[in-house]
This record gives C-alpha cells, structure tokens and sequence, in this order.
C-alpha cells in the first residue's frame, strides 16, 4: 500500500499456541528458520518461558510474523499476554499425547478471547501410526465443538522430518494475505510484553500494536502510570522503521523513561482514556468450572498484556454454581488497568488456578452499582450497544459532551466518531451548540421543562421583566457556564428573550395582576396628588405584601410611571416633569441650591435626590456651586 509517497505493508501476527512440549518452539523454527528460546533456561529445560517471535513471509506489500507462546500452566499469564493482539491461531496438539489440559485450557482462553482465524496442526505426526492419529483426530473433534475451532482446517506436520510443513506455510500465508486489512486510523495502542534496557538508547519495550499507528518522534503516554513520553525510535525485528502499524510486532525505544518504571501489561497509547480499577463485564462462564465462584471471591484479571488481582462482584446472585453461562458482573481491582469498551479478557481464580472464563469489557471505567436485575438489565442493554447507539447513550449520561472528550471516554476511532455525529446531526438525533453536543431529546425536552418554568414564574410574579438569569442557567443539570452557553443560544433562536438579565418568554410583558390593579390605582392617584411632597413608596400601597411592593416599584419605573428619587422617595412620572419643566422656565442656564429651593418650595429632603436625579438623567450639569442645563 502506498501512503504519503511511501510504501506501507499491510501487517499480520501469528499466535501459536498448545500444551507443554507439544512442539510449537520446533514449529515456529520449522516455518521460520528462527529458534525463539533464547533463555538460558529455556534451552536448558527445553520449554518456552517467556514469548518468543520470529518473521515468517515478507515481500513488498506484506509482513508477517509468529509469536510462540508458553505452553506451561505456570506460564498462562505469558500465553494470554502473547495472544491477546494477534490475527491467527495455530494451536498445537502433538500426535503422541493428543489433547492435555492446557490444550483445553487455550482453547478455551483463545475462544474467549474470539480469534477467529485458526488453524489446528498436529505435530510430531513421524511418532505415530496412522490408526492413532485418527483417534487424536476425533478426540480434537470433541474438545473443539461450540468453540472457535470447529471446522477449522487441520494440519498434520513433522517439524523435524519437515513432513506438511510447506503446505502449512503456504496455506498460511494465502490464509493471511486474504484477511480484509486492518484499519490503521484511530488512537494508537500498543499493549507492552517485553521492557529493557540497551546501552546506549536506554529505555525499550516490545508488544504488538492492536490498534492504529506511530510514527518515529512522535508523542505518547505510558498507561496507566500517565507517563508523556516520545518515540524516539522504531524498530520491526531489527530494522529500523519511520512508521509502525497495527498488527505488527514493534519495539520502542522511550525518551526520558526509566524502564524499571515500564512493565509488561502497561499500555502505550495516544488517547486521553483514564485507567481505571473497576470494570464492568460481560462474562462467559467457563464449561469446565469445577467449583462454585462466591460474591467478591479473588481473582486474577487479564486483558491485553496485563494480570491484576481483584475481586469479583456479581449483581444478581451470591455465588456462581452453574459451568458455561453468560453473567454479567463487575472487577474491583488492586491495581488500575488501561481498557477499553468491548476489550477482550480473561478471568482466573487466584486459588486454586483455574480458568473462571472470558469474555468482553462492557464499562472501562465502570461506576458502584447496586445489587439487583435492574443493574444485570443495565449492563446488558449497554454490552449490546452499537458504536452509533453507545455515543447517543454516552452523550445521554453527560447531558452535554464534547466531540474530544467523548472520543478520549470511549477510545474510538476519532475520524470514525467525528463521522457519526455529523450522521447523528443530520438525523436530527443530536444538536450542536458551539464545541457543546447534546441529543436533540435532551434538548428539547428541557425547553419543554423551561417553558413551564418560565410561565409559572411569570404568573407568580407577573411585575418582573422575568427570571433571573443567573438562576435560570441553574435549571439545567450542567455547570453555570456551560448552562449560560445554551441559554444565550436559545434567546438568540426565539426560544426565549432576554432584558436586563432577566429571561422571558418571547410573548410575556410584565402586568399588574387583577387582584391588585384596584389598589394600585388608588395607589398612584394618591402619589401623583403629592406631587414633589410625598411619603415613602410603601405608604401609598398599604395593602400590598412586604415581598411584592419591591416588584411593583421596579414595574411602575420600568413602565416610566414613576421616578425613585432616592432609596425611600418615589414621585410620579406626571411630577417628575411638571418640577423639571417649572424650574427650566423660571431659572437662567445655571442655577444655585437656593433658586432651586425658592422656585419648587422644597425642603433639602426633597430638592437635592431631585437635583442628584437631574444630573443623573443628564438634564443638568454638576458645577462648583451651581447646576447647568444642558442643551436638551
């Protein structure tokens, strides 16, 4: 493939898998040249201890490679670990023994784990009769019903004399090379197997990328110890490369990053995604479970290369009595791990060992649930969630998202999830105010909700301009600047109007109610009859309540009824202007206190809020001891 002026290849990984000395080291070295027991150890005893890999077919377009995985039931933990990201199968079954526990044991694991290309092959098939090899044949047969492996093709091979081995390889690679390729684009991840120490380069770890791409220089983060670290350099079994993608085997080398602060199960990655210690599963009970698994009972936990102690929490049942079922439950782990919705997993008891089962992450990071169906019910309608479906209910829970964000939350692809929601708007599904997403739902049925507020507050407190917007943004379950956001949007589409920060419905003006028009007409006639020498505001309305004389003032000035002269005097707008226009007629362009006082008979209780007010409403101009009209 050609990317960006350069030649891309497109990148397969071969698990091999199998019990103890069943031949899967002498396969790989079979099908690749490459010995990968390296370990002193490992030659020493003759078993595979840590993952071994090796290149098996390389050409212009393609890259493929094999990882060798321990076999031993003391080496499960590497097993899982070496198979978690690859795109084949071959699990191993030497015809001298035919299938042994741990041959059941990764079946049942890489069933869990729904790596759906596979291949059977027999080994050491040199040792046998014909006869007994057909009954190895019928007894893998019984071992592999309802499992990944049924009517998989089935090898039969020699590693040593080389009997089928060519025809293994070729089918192999005609196998792999017709694999639909893998999407490159999204958040990178790389699962980590392997951290050391070169001289020279310092910090390197190994694993097989899972998903997207990295390039030399370029920044990444060390999950979930949140180390920000940079790719200082990339290699592919000992070639040097600019690009790494998914599906292939990659070593890094990390800038600034002690390796003894890198481990295998950590996770290298782009995305913002947090770690987390508590999961939400979806989990297929083991059909070989020999012993029942109680609430809250230890277990070991894996998912890519990680293993964590826990616990298991169960949420419809105290204990699980029953082999080869679907509970839906919950880890509450030692540790954090980085994971992601519809991750793949295994569980384990921590002891005695035993395979509990396997299945899909639903929640990673999972909230407290209560014991009950309802959560079971829960968990199970969000476990069969599509991509589009699981950003409509993740949008729903937040009440209002943004795009990176949710894409960090849900670690999916961020072209992929910039697409949706352009499909979801166009749907009418979501709405987008600014950088702030919401389902149209949400939306329209708090303006629903708003509306109904707004016309209750109108009628309870029909004198005001309307609701205060600094509590009216508080009726969304949002935070106040977000909330203020989405209501300036909603004034600015006529949902609602806005004066003087106060909110409104677009058809309500303030009115005195029936019940107090009566008094407030008596009111005012009694306040326009006391011209400029009247009593404080509340005097003239003595029937109306402490809570809304204050509303009705604001009102009546509001609706130029009336002028507040100060804190307690009020005076009619009809007298307002009488004295203004009086005092005009009968002084020169500036005037002192005293010709004020002489012209309108007022006492300083009155005449200097009056004055203070012409200033105010820029009728007069403040001198040392005198006022000037301004030319009006």
């Amino acid at each position: 493939m050609l990317v960006g002026g350069f030649m891309t290849k497109i990148n397969y990984t071969i698990g091999i898998a199998g019990h103890i000395d069943h031949g899967k080291s002498a396969l790989t070295r079979a099908l690749t040249g490459v010995k990968t027991d390296r370990l002193k150890e490992e030659q020493e005893k003759k078993i595979s201890i840590e993952l071994g890999y090796a290149p098996l077919y390389a050409d212009q377009e393609y890259s493929l490679s094999i990882i060798d995985v321990p076999g031993h039931e003391k080496f499960i933990r590497q097993m899982i670990a070496g198979v978690s990201g690859v795109d084949h199968t071959l699990l191993i079954i030497a015809a001298d023994e035919g299938v042994m526990p741990q041959t059941v044991e990764h079946i049942e694991i890489l069933n869990y784990l729904e790596i759906n290309h596979a291949y059977i092959v027999i080994t050491k098939v040199d040792l046998v009769e014909e006869g007994l090899l057909q009954l190895v044949i019928d007894d893998i047969n019984h071992h592999i019903k309802n499992t990944i492996f049924e009517n998989v093709s089935i090898y039969c091979v020699d590693s040593i004399s080389g009997n089928g081995i060519d025809l293994l390889k070729t089918d192999l690679i005609s196998d792999l090379k017709s694999m639909p390729e893998k999407d490159h684009s999204g958040f990178f991840r790389m699962p980590v197997d392997q951290a050391f120490h070169v001289h020279g380069i310092g910090t390197v770890v190994r694993g097989t990328i899972v998903e997207g791409s990295i390039s030399d220089r370029e920044l990444i983060t060390v999950k979930p110890q949140e180390i920000n670290t940079e790719a200082k350099s990339l290699q592919q079994f000992g070639q040097t490369v600019s690009e790494a993608r998914a599906g292939t085997r990659t070593a890094i080398a990390l800038k600034g990053v002690d390796y003894h602060s890198v481990k295998r199960g950590d996770v290298l990655t782009t995305n913002n995604h947090e770690a987390s210690n508590r999961i939400d599963l979806k989990l297929h009970i083991s059909p070989n479970l020999n012993k029942a698994i109680k609430q809250r009972s230890p277990i070991k936990f894996y998912t890519g290369t990680s293993e964590v102690y826990g616990r298991l929490i169960l949420f419809d049942r105290n204990e699980i009595k029953t082999a080869n079922e679907e509970v839906y439950a919950q880890v509450e782990l030692d540790q954090t791990v980085y994971a992601t919705r519809h991750d793949y997993f295994i569980l384990r008891r921590a002891t005695p060992i035993e395979t509990i089962g396997g299945g899909q992450i639903i929640n990673a990071p999972a909230k407290r649930h209560r014991f009950g169906t309802n959560t079971v019910k829960m968990l199970k309608q969000q476990s069969e969630l599509t991509i589009d479906e699981a950003i409509i209910d993740y949008i729903e829970e937040k009440g209002v998202a943004k795009e990176k964000e949710m894409i960090n939350e849900l670690a999916i692809d961020p072209t992929e999830g910039h697409e949706i929601l352009n499909t979801l708007y166009e749907q009418d599904k979501i709405y987008l105010i600014n950088d702030l997403i919401m389902t149209s739902n949400w939306l329209e049925k708090y303006i629903q909700l708003l509306n109904t507020e707004l016309t209750n507050y109108h009628n309870h407190f029909s004198l005001r301009q309307g609701y205060p917007k600094a509590e009216f943004v508080q009726l969304f379950p949002v935070k106040a600047k977000t909330g203020k956001v989405i209501v300036d949007h909603l004034v600015d589409q006529g949902h609602f109007k806005q004066k003087n920060n106060n909110i409104a419905l677009p058809t309500f003006s303030p009115f005195i109610d029936e019940s107090l028009k009566q008094d407030v007409d008596l009111g005012l006639a009694k306040l326009k009859q006391d011209a400029l020498h009247v009593e404080k505001f509340n005097k003239y309305f003595p029937t109306i309540g402490k809570d809304t004389i204050l509303d009705l003032q604001q009102y009546l000035t509001a609706t130029d009824q009336i002028f507040q002269l100060s804190e307690e005097l009020v005076i009619s707008h009809e007298a307002f202007h009488n004295a203004v226009n009086h005092l005009r007629n009968q002084t020169n362009d500036t005037f002192t206190l005293k010709e004020a006082k002489e012209v309108l008979s007022l006492s300083r209780k009155y005449l200097i809020p009056l004055l203070e007010k012409l200033d105010e409403l820029k009728f007069t101009k403040r001198l040392d001891n005198a006022r000037q009209w301004n030319n009006q």
